[in-house]
């Protein structure tokens, strides 16, 4: 059942990987001049913006059925609504102006929340 708290995990896994793969493939065709990789990245940035969502909409569903009390998940929600916003703006700007020294830097702000989301999200489960 999508609402299941067991759903999370699976989902959850697929924002980062999309949004390494996708900055590895800007950077890959900001080096080897080729534009469908740009294409590609800008698609893995999309793709990984509808997975981060639908992860962040899951683990809301995860303290409101009483998995986590709201005290012990308010960092890790905290990193991730950070996460999904600076994902959102990084999806846009591939799309834009991809190589811009405004895009990058919001590339390494949202891998620097994407390690602080995943580093919470760990602790969370683990500790």
């Amino acid at each position: 059942m999508i609402g299941e708290t067991a759903f999370h995990p699976f989902i959850s896994h697929f924002s980062p990987a999309l949004f390494v793969a996708g900055a590895a493939a800007l950077f890959l065709a900001k080096k080897r001049g080729q534009p469908e990789l740009a294409w590609a990245a800008s698609l893995n940035f999309s793709v990984g913006l509808l997975a981060v969502m639908l992860a962040a909409f899951s683990g809301m569903i995860a303290v409101d059925i009483g998995r986590f009390t709201s005290e012990q998940a308010e960092g890790h929600q905290g990193y991730s609504f950070l996460f999904v916003i600076l994902y959102g703006i990084c999806a846009v700007y591939s799309y834009t102006r991809a190589y811009s020294s405004t895009a990058v830097l919001f590339y390494v702000l949202n891998f620097l929340a994407m390690a602080a989301s995943v580093y919470s999200g760990y602790r969370l489960v683990f500790f």
